[in-house]
């Protein structure tokens, strides 16, 4: 192909992505809404589910959080399971899974 196919290629391919966009968005589709009345049936309140910060399980760069001392983000572990990483369990699973609900007292120092 040449570079003026190229071009028309890529307009083309830009058009299609454009119309998609406005589509996906609902441009001049009538939005739909629900309410507790519709067809007799009641619409439930969602629900978060319960969950638990578990100290010590993560395995490494799985870590929902960081420490609590220091200021990290998720997926920072270095290594599994150490005792200052946390992940979210669900709601009384943390001490089956061989976990803490406290987080240490001192910070953990890594050997290296």
């Amino acid at each position: 192909m040449g570079q003026a196919a190229d071009k028309k290629l890529l307009s083309m391919a830009s058009a299609l992505i454009s119309v998609g966009a406005l589509v996906a968005c609902g441009e001049g589709s009538e939005t739909v809404r629900y309410d507790e009345t519709d067809k007799g049936l009641e619409m439930p309140q969602p629900k978060l589910a319960a969950r638990e910060k578990c100290y010590g399980i993560a395995p490494a760069q799985f870590n929902d959080c960081a420490t609590e001392k220091l200021n990290d983000c998720a997926g920072t572990a270095e290594e599994d399971y150490l005792p200052d990483k946390w992940k979210f369990v669900e709601m009384g699973a943390c001490i089956n899974q061989g976990g803490t609900l406290l987080p240490p007292e001192d910070p953990y120092i890594s050997e290296k």
